[in-house]
């Protein structure tokens, strides 16, 4: 199915602490505004590889009864499956409303 075209802001301000942020999706970005995919590949890596860096990851050591919450405004997640088949995985997701990224 077609999906137009969406443009939201790379450096975005939290509404409610005015943190700036980067907004950047490698599943979700295809291209910068004004570029082609091929001209934002580098920049796109560049800024993953800097997203992803030791210093800017928080990893969750799961216990039992443990909640974890994030706002998705600020933060760049990735679900890993470090649990076995043996064990069982209960997971709520609730997204509230927000306002467009500015």
């Amino acid at each position: 199915a077609y999906a137009p075209d969406v443009i939201h802001p790379v450096v975005r301000t939290h509404p409610v602490t005015g943190k700036q942020s980067l907004y950047v999706s490698d599943n979700f970005m295809e291209r910068f505004d004004g570029m082609t995919v091929q001209e934002s590949e580098p920049i796109k890596r560049f800024l993953l590889s800097w997203l992803s860096r030791p210093e800017n990851v928080y990893r969750h050591r799961w216990s039992k009864g443990d909640l974890v919450m994030w706002d998705n405004r600020a933060t760049l997640h990735y679900g890993v499956y470090d649990y076995g088949p043996d064990q069982t995985r209960i997971m709520h997701r609730t997204t509230a409303a927000g306002e467009r990224p500015v």
